[in-house]
């Protein structure tokens, strides 16, 4: 008979010797134990030294104090811890769950899964720096930098992409130099001499210089060329000639030159090309014999002893005066009775003359004016460099009588 519950159970047999044999039982029954448990666990689980990786359903007997099996059953979930890694590249700095990192390196983050397990991220991190830069330059008016026109001096910045993926940022330091523009006005007469060349028409010029900043200067001229006028003022006159000048010329000259300004402001130049020709005066006397009256006298009848005065005119037109005196000799010696042949040379002269005739008594030289400034006795040459330039009358005596001539010192 199976007992499965605790009692007191009797059994009457018959013992070997014949007799009833009453047997009690005292019966204690200890029941097995069955138990479940229920765990959840990241990876692995250790649960009576044995490790468990997987989710399932695990069963141990254990003895208890009573003696009997006790079995328990483990209902096991398992949750993968996980494992991750990240690349990452930054510039200059990158920032992970809240911390800042600047340097390359291998950073990790632990999480906490859905499931409760740990999330262990690593971060492989590679930081490229941002690169700086500087530069400088000096343009002239303008400077062009990546597509930009800078017109004024400063600092400027360009962000270019590098290599590595980051911004290289270059400051560029600019002066900006400005070119000069001069505008210059001139009027003169004739020419115009502009560093070193030389206009003589109107006009717009221009010229380049390189200035003290290094950069074009521009000269714009604007010029007014006016012309001076030069004439010759073509004179022919007797004796003398009073020119705008206000000099009295008594002699023929091609020098003299009157400046006076004309309407454009600029010079007129007037040359004086003059030409002096002399009226005569001329005194003759004239010893005759009675048997040659009347005779002829430069185109006029002498009929008597006198003073005669004859006017005409030169071959230049100036005038000609002549001053006869006739000495009339009823017997006598032969007389030269014309003085006509006598000339003078050269004429107009430097200082020294000659006067065309074998035997001079005398020659006496006058001014303008009638005053005698010099006298030469028993010579046919004579010099007057002493005298001044001007017009001379020369009284010449010759034994048979006086004449008069005039010379011009030059």
């Amino acid at each position: 008979t199976a007992y499965t519950t605790s009692g007191t159970y009797t059994y009457n047999g018959t013992a070997a010797n014949g007799c009833d044999s009453i047997v009690t039982l005292n019966l204690v029954i200890n029941s097995s134990k069955t138990n479940a448990i229920s765990a959840t666990a990241c990876n692995s689980y250790t649960w009576n030294g044995a490790t468990y990786t997987t989710t399932g359903s695990y069963t141990q007997t254990f003895t208890t104090t009573a003696g009997c099996d006790s079995v328990v059953t483990l209902a096991l979930a398992i949750s993968p811890a996980y494992q991750t890694e990240i690349n990452q590249s930054s510039c200059s700095s990158y920032t992970w769950n809240g911390n800042t990192y600047t340097t390359s390196g291998n950073y990790t983050h632990t999480y906490t899964a859905a499931a409760g397990c740990d999330s262990v991220v690593t971060l492989a991190l590679t930081i490229n720096n941002s690169a700086t830069g500087t530069a400088t330059a000096t343009a002239c008016d303008s400077y062009t930098w990546n597509g930009t026109d800078y017109t004024t001096s400063g600092n400027y910045t360009h962000t270019y992409t590098a290599a590595n993926g980051c911004d290289s940022v270059v400051t560029l330091t600019l002066t900006v130099n400005n070119s000069v523009a001069v505008n210059t006005v001139q009027t003169v007469c004739d020419s115009y001499t502009w560093n070193g060349m030389m206009y003589v028409a109107s006009g717009v010029y221009t010229q380049s210089f390189n200035a003290a900043n290094g950069c074009d200067s521009t000269v714009t001229l604007t010029l007014t060329v006016n012309n001076s006028y030069h004439s010759t003022d073509v004179v022919e006159e007797c004796d003398s000639y009073i020119w705008i000048d206000g000099n009295n010329y008594t002699t023929s000259t091609t020098t003299p030159t009157y400046t006076y300004t004309a309407a454009n402001g600029c010079d007129s130049v007037i040359t004086l090309n003059l030409t002096i020709n002399y009226s005569v005066e001329i005194y003759d006397s004239i010893t005759i014999l009675s048997t040659s009256l009347p005779f002829n006298y430069r185109g006029n009848v002498i009929e008597d002893a006198g003073d005669y005065f004859f006017n005409g005119t030169t071959v230049s037109g100036c005038d000609s005066s002549v001053y006869l005196h006739v000495d009339v000799q009823t017997v006598g010696i032969d007389v030269v009775n014309s003085l006509d042949d006598i000339t003078i040379y050269p004429n107009p002269t430097r200082g020294r003359v000659t006067v065309t005739a074998d035997e001079v008594v005398k020659i006496e030289v006058m001014d303008i004016v009638g005053r005698r400034v010099a006298t030469f006795e028993n010579t046919n040459t004579f010099d007057i460099s002493d005298l001044g330039e001007g017009a001379y009358t020369l009284r010449i005596t010759l034994p048979n009588g006086t004449t008069v001539r005039k010379v011009v010192k030059k």
